[in-house]
């Protein structure tokens, strides 16, 4: 069993036991997308759940569920909203508004 620890920042701790094929799924969904979906660095990548597997258990291993963020600040000011203890059902949009943004900057 893998267990993934969420919020600890908030002192806060919801433990989820993960599935024994999350690896696997991870693995195949960062081979297809290698890069952070808002800002394209390719290190210190999280697959993130847009809706948290503690939520909802049954998205833990959809591919439409996951995107690829950054760990540098992407992961916590998007996928968070800047909270542990918050999610963004709405990254996927916001990843592709800021992405357009960065794409586009003067």
């Amino acid at each position: 069993m893998i267990y993934n620890i969420l919020s600890i920042f908030n002192r806060i701790c919801i433990l989820t036991v993960r599935s024994p094929n999350w690896k696997k799924v991870r693995d195949k969904y960062l081979k297809n997308h290698p890069l952070c979906e808002i800002c394209g660095s390719n290190t210190k990548l999280h697959v993130h759940h847009i809706i948290p597997v503690h939520v909802d258990k049954n998205k833990e291993l959809e591919e439409d569920n996951l995107i690829t963020l950054c760990g540098q600040h992407c992961h916590f000011v998007f996928g968070h909203l800047m909270s542990w203890r918050s999610y963004n059902s709405n990254v996927r949009a916001d990843a592709e508004f800021f992405k357009s943004k960065i794409l586009n900057r003067p």
